[in-house]
């Protein structure tokens, strides 16, 4: 059975995550919070990324289709160090993929991105 601790962390990674799904992930101050100065992403598309090239892309996006995220799981590596993982389609149900973030805990109330990837789902 999960510990409260262990259902607030699940619950208050979800709520980042999920942030950047929507319109915030446009918003470079808050990608400039919530991304690690350490942060790269492997793509869905399989090209590895950086901090700095994942903000300027999510900066320019427009009209970026509704992200559906579900099945959120966690993976408690340490007390300061967590792998969220689900799935994402479009609100359409195209384009499904599994995700992998590692978040990590950079003081006692602040959570950052260090690393996401993107898999194809079949």
């Amino acid at each position: 059975m999960r510990s409260k601790r262990g259902i607030m962390l699940l619950e208050r990674l979800t709520t980042l995550e999920q942030s950047l799904h929507g319109d915030q992930r446009r918003d470079p101050a808050w990608l400039e919070y919530l991304l690690h100065p350490q942060f790269c992403e492997v793509t869905r598309s399989g090209v590895l990324v950086n901090r700095d090239e994942t903000i300027d892309a999510l900066t320019q996006e427009t009209g970026t289709a509704f992200i559906v995220s579900d099945g959120f799981s966690l993976l408690s590596v340490n007390a300061g160090s967590a792998i969220l993982r689900y799935r994402t389609c479009t609100a359409e149900g195209h384009r499904p993929a599994w995700r992998a973030s590692h978040w990590v805990k950079v003081d006692e109330a602040r959570w950052q991105l260090i690393f996401h990837q993107g898999t194809p789902a079949v």
